[in-house]
């Protein structure tokens, strides 16, 4: 392992110095001979070494650092894998970071280098390679190819967490000096216990080149010194976190480790103040809570003890008066759902305690022998006909969208509508009444359109995945499906095939158009969901 000291010159709210230890946990340099700790990995072992030609992008630039030998991927579509070897985090570590230098290239000319199809992405695992996180890619130009050295300034630097990827590319094509993002790192918390690491690199052509070096994995700690000032209250005396006692009100300086294991110095701007007294007359049910904490079960007199408005203590003369609860049991008989005496609601026949205030004010507590009748409000709906589920009893059927008035003559178990609306029942029997639903009728006068001759739609009704099939096939179309009320679901557009699938899962269910518009034809086709 070998260790790094620094020492920084840290400035916060005051200005402090520390130290930042750096272990190398791990690495590789793609050498003959690679530097310890070596890093293992498996994978295509394609390297290069050297520099750039004078016509190459960008010209006579390292293609490992210092011109040492680097791992390279050129024309590999499929993108090639470096998968190193997973590795045991020592304990104590504030923060684990692993590091690598990226360059882009094109070793064969003097423009180019990896566009928006060409990337180097790097996942992360924390359970020894059972489970890998997309974290950290870097893609060429938006715009067209680009190529920077290892001299570029730009970072590439993700935490962990959260374990979703970020990108990292250039906005504009050519040499990047700022947005070549020369340097890739991703830091992990010191809680960690292993680390594996995946490098995939793909290019799509040879006159786009990736070129890594030098990936290291450190441990690193921070030790800072610090000051802070705090302003306590106490009582009589103060144990400063340093452990000295003071007695008296001032300002002190006091010293204590920092979560960094350095000095924290503390200014101490200190108070001490006075206890005090007072009196009370409580009452209580059953058993008294003083407010310290104690319990008395019997009227009398008590001392009690709790902090006062200065935070100290204030002892209390409790002139104490304990009265008593109630019972009672009651058996109501409810149709549906049961409001209690305190408010509750119980829906099911059953047992249950009810507590209130007696004339004392203390709980007087209700056993509920409850006996709760129910009644079938669920209902079916076939095409525009509506059945309400409950047998042998009376119906009404309401007209929701005009104020729940009742349908003249709509009495029976099935309702069939003579207009589209929102319906619903009120099913009575011997003991109970209530009402079902709203229910939304919307194919009455609606019957299903023939698909046009040559499109075949299926399945028509479907659960909300259907595909529409032409044998002589679509080319260039636009599909656009509404809902009945002449709003767009979705519009895709350039369509070509002969079979087209769409997924409309997560909409309700109801009636849709779809319109198909290929050349100057325009065909619209009526959908079940």
């Amino acid at each position: 392992m070998n260790r790094i000291l620094l020492s920084l010159l840290l400035v916060s709210a005051s200005t402090v110095y520390g130290q930042l230890n750096i272990d190398t946990l791990a690495f590789q340099d793609f050498e003959i001979t690679p530097a310890s700790p070596v890093w293992t990995f498996t994978g295509p072992v394609i390297y290069n070494s050297g520099f750039s030609t004078a016509s190459a992008a960008p010209p006579n630039s390292p293609i490992g650092i210092g011109g040492s030998r680097a791992w390279e991927t050129t024309t590999n579509s499929g993108g090639l894998v470096l998968d190193f070897a997973n590795v045991t985090i020592p304990p104590g570590y504030d923060s684990i970071r692993v590091r690598y230098n990226l360059a882009a290239m094109n070793l064969n000319g003097s423009t180019g280098g990896p566009d928006n199809l060409d990337y180097v992405l790097t996942a992360v695992s924390t359970d020894g390679g059972t489970t890998y996180y997309n974290r950290l890619r870097i893609r060429g130009a938006t715009t067209d190819n680009c190529f920077w050295a290892y001299s570029a300034t730009g970072v590439g630097k993700v935490y962990y967490q959260p374990q979703t990827e970020a990108l990292f590319q250039p906005t504009t094509s050519g040499l990047q000096t700022t947005l070549g993002f020369s340097t890739c790192e991703i830091v992990f918390p010191g809680s960690v216990t292993q680390v594996r690491v995946r490098i995939t690199g793909r290019s799509s052509s040879s006159t786009d080149t990736w070129l890594v070096d030098n990936l290291v994995m450190a441990g690193e700690n921070i030790c800072t010194s610090s000051s802070s000032s705090i302003s306590p209250v106490a009582c009589n005396s103060y144990t400063s976190p340093g452990g000295s006692v003071f007695t008296s009100s001032g300002t002190y300086a006091d010293t204590i480790p920092n979560s960094s294991g350095c000095d924290s110095i503390i200014s101490i701007n200190l108070t001490v103040n006075n206890g005090s007294s007072a009196t009370i007359a409580a009452a209580a049910c059953g058993s008294y809570l003083s407010p310290a904490g104690n319990t008395y079960t019997s009227s009398g007199m008590y001392m009690d003890t709790i902090p006062n408005s200065s935070g100290c203590d204030s002892v209390i003369t409790i002139n104490l008066t304990v009265n008593n609860p109630t019972a009672a049991t009651i058996s109501p008989v409810n149709c549906g759902a049961y409001l209690s005496p305190a408010g509750n609601t119980y829906t099911s026949s059953g047992m249950y305690m009810d507590t209130i205030p007696n004339s004392s004010g203390c709980d007087s507590v209700i056993t509920i022998n409850l006996t709760v009748n129910t009644i079938d409000t669920s209902t079916s709906l076939n095409g525009a006909t509506i059945t309400a589920n409950a047998t042998g009893v009376s119906y009404q059927w309401i007209d929701c969208n005009n104020g729940n008035a009742a349908i003249p003559g709509a009495n029976g178990q099935s309702y069939l509508p003579v207009a589209n609306g929102s319906y619903a029942v009120i099913v009575t029997d011997s003991v109970c009444s209530d009402t079902s639903s709203c229910v939304q009728v919307l194919s009455v006068g609606m019957n299903m359109q023939q698909v046009p001759e040559g499109i075949t739609i299926s399945p028509n009704p479907s659960a909300g995945i259907f595909t529409v099939s032409c044998a002589r096939g679509f080319s260039d179309a636009t599909c656009t499906l509404t809902d009945m009320r002449g709003r767009i679901v979705f519009r895709r557009e350039n369509l070509s095939g002969t079979a087209l699938t769409f997924d409309i899962t997560e909409n309700e269910s109801g009636f849709y158009f779809l319109e198909i518009r290929q050349g100057g034809a325009v065909q619209r086709i009526k959908l079940a969901r």
